[in-house]
């Protein structure tokens, strides 16, 4: 069946070609019927000269009919960069007794000069320029091209196109009726809203970002979104329609300069956010040096006035700059950076994209309207997919900056507050308590004996005791309550809204608590003891001074004996003979 389909596709193909064998008459080839215009372009049905041997006006161009035209080979006929000026010969019949109005859409937006030539009855009736080289040329119809309008007679008529740029030059060519144009045109209109709309939208995203969040990778990524848009608004004409109008000379170059300037920003975005200075500094340097000599040649290309080898530098780099960045998206994700799988797929969508677009303004892809387009589409989603990737990395980088604060408050060993982290949020705690008048109580305790056990047991051991207290200590806690190791085997609990009998009863439970807690070191026991000193706040200027004084009832603890609790209220009660309040 395969081999069936092959036979049957050659024999198309040679009865397709059999009229040109046969010499069909060439003079007739592409006639357009204004009654049954196609929707499709019209360059199988135009004829094509080139101007090898010098320029040549219309009469000589007319000559050529029948013998140097050669008939268009694809729908939209492309010539590469700087070609030689090319010639388009289209003929309309028209079957009607009475004028038909059409518009011609030839070209793109930066061609730079693009006659249009009517002949009707062997008579040149209507000449009209387009083309940005001068001032008083038609303008482009922005993301279109040139539309030329003219009412065709009953009868036949010869257009005429000769077109010169030494930028990429496409000839896509269609006949439109008056309101197909206006729709086309708002059609158009409103897919480079879109597009310029959300290139916008994640511009100022990044941009506030960058504002609030001091980023580099938001800058970085937000220059990368400025130079696409500008890029974009320079090659579908729209920025010569709406920002430098009275400088066409500009246009000339504006396209190419912004296209290398897109580049180097992509590849300042990708070192940046890929820390290629921290893992591959001499890739780094490359890319660096490689943005640098591109805008050089760039600038003495434009100084000569050289716009066809500034046409190729700017293409070469556009493809370079998209095989680059999936290379440098492959090597992040094999290396394991953070974000690396966004990049390349971001990459790989910008590398599609461009590749695209700029092998079929090349010549070497045939022209449609995705691949002529495909450059935004491929944008338009890797922007979408790098703000992802950017978010991701700040995301990153808090949750990292928070581990790292939260590192800072929390006792590595016990996971409890440090003493610093105390002492920010006891001083809080105390001016609540002094503001609403409420009671804050402080409970310091010891482990009684701990460096025997250190010494005798090592270090693992005394560890084990020291993360085991902790744990007691955090369960007998109350939500508001805040639990700190002081330092060495010292532990502080802060009791916001408890009096100092409330503490002490505290105090005792935990003391009774070790007490009942046994610890193994191999098939030894181990009995954890603790003295508690205990004070509530009065007139106290600061946390430090509290624990000072709990320090000092610790202290009159151990010297009673240990495994205690003292407190002002069990000092005093001691001195009358009274028994402890438990």
């Amino acid at each position: 069946m395969r081999a069936c389909g092959v036979v049957w596709r050659l024999l198309a193909a040679l009865v397709l070609f059999v009229p040109f064998m046969a010499g069909a008459n060439l003079a007739d080839v592409g006639a357009v019927w204004t009654d049954e215009v196609p929707t499709s372009p019209l360059g199988l049905r135009s004829m094509i000269l080139e101007e090898t041997t010098g320029p040549l006006d219309i009469q000589a161009v007319r000559a050529q009919v029948g013998r140097g035209f050669q008939p268009g080979q694809s729908s939209v006929s492309t010539f590469g960069i700087g070609p030689n000026p090319v010639w388009v010969r289209l003929v309309v019949e028209n079957p009607d007794a009475q004028p038909v109005p059409l518009l011609l859409l030839a070209g793109t937006t930066w061609i730079d000069r693009l006659d249009f030539y009517v002949v009707h009855a062997g008579q040149i009736v209507s000449h009209q320029v387009g083309g940005d080289q001068m001032a008083e040329y038609l303008r482009p119809r922005p993301g279109m091209g040139y539309l030329f309008k003219y009412e065709f007679p009953p009868g036949s008529t010869e257009i005429y196109l000769r077109a010169v740029t030494a930028d990429p030059l496409l000839l896509p060519l269609r006949l439109l009726g008056v309101k197909d144009a206006a729709d086309m045109e708002r059609a158009t209109s409103y897919s480079y809203g879109l597009v310029y709309g959300f290139v916008l939208a994640l511009l100022a995203y990044n941009l506030m970002l960058y504002f609030g969040l001091a980023q580099p990778s938001h800058r970085d990524y937000s220059i990368y979104l400025l130079f696409f848009g500008l890029m974009n608004l320079a090659y579908t004409g729209h920025g010569y329609a709406w920002l430098w109008s009275d400088w066409p000379v500009l246009q000339n170059y504006i396209i190419l300069v912004l296209m290398v300037l897109f580049v180097c920003s992509g590849f300042r975005f990708a070192t940046g956010f890929l820390g290629l200075h921290e893992y591959a500094p001499a890739l780094a340097r490359t890319l660096r040096y490689f943005c640098r000599a591109v805008i050089s040649l760039m600038a003495v290309f434009i100084a000569l006035q050289w716009q066809r080898e500034a046409a190729f530098l700017s293409f070469s780099t556009a493809l370079v700059f998209a095989i680059a960045m999936v290379a440098l998206g492959w090597d992040a994700v094999r290396r394991q950076r953070p974000a690396g799988k966004y990049f390349l797929a971001a990459a790989f969508s910008g590398m599609a994209g461009t590749a695209l677009t700029t092998m079929t303004v090349w010549g070497w892809l045939p022209f449609s309207m995705f691949s002529y387009r495909a450059v935004e589409i491929g944008i338009l989603i890797e922007a979408t997919l790098l703000a992802l990737a950017v978010a991701y990395l700040v995301r990153q980088h808090e949750n990292a900056r928070h581990s790292a604060e939260q590192l800072a408050r929390v006792d590595p060993l016990t996971g409890l507050l440090n003493r610093r982290a105390l002492l920010e949020q006891g001083e809080q705690l105390k001016v609540a308590a002094l503001r609403h008048n409420r009671p804050l109580s402080l409970v310091l305790f010891d482990l009684d004996h701990f460096k025997f056990i250190n010494d005798l047991y090592g270090h693992a051991v005394g560890d084990e005791v020291l993360r085991e207290s902790a744990v007691l200590l955090r369960n007998l806690c109350r939500r508001e309550d805040l639990a700190a190791r002081w330092g060495g085997e010292e532990f502080i609990l802060l009791l916001p809204d408890a009096d100092i009998q409330s503490a002490v009863n505290m105090a005792e439970r935990l003391r009774k608590e070790l007490a009942e807690r046994v610890l193994w070191a191999g098939s030894e026991s181990i009995a954890l003891r603790a003295s508690f000193g205990v004070v509530t706040l009065s007139d106290h200027a600061s946390i430090e001074r509290l624990i000072a004084d709990a320090d000092a009832l610790l202290y009159r603890a151990k010297q009673s004996g240990r495994d205690q609790v003292h407190s002002a209220m069990t000092e005093n009660q001691g001195d009358k003979g009274e028994p402890l309040p438990v």
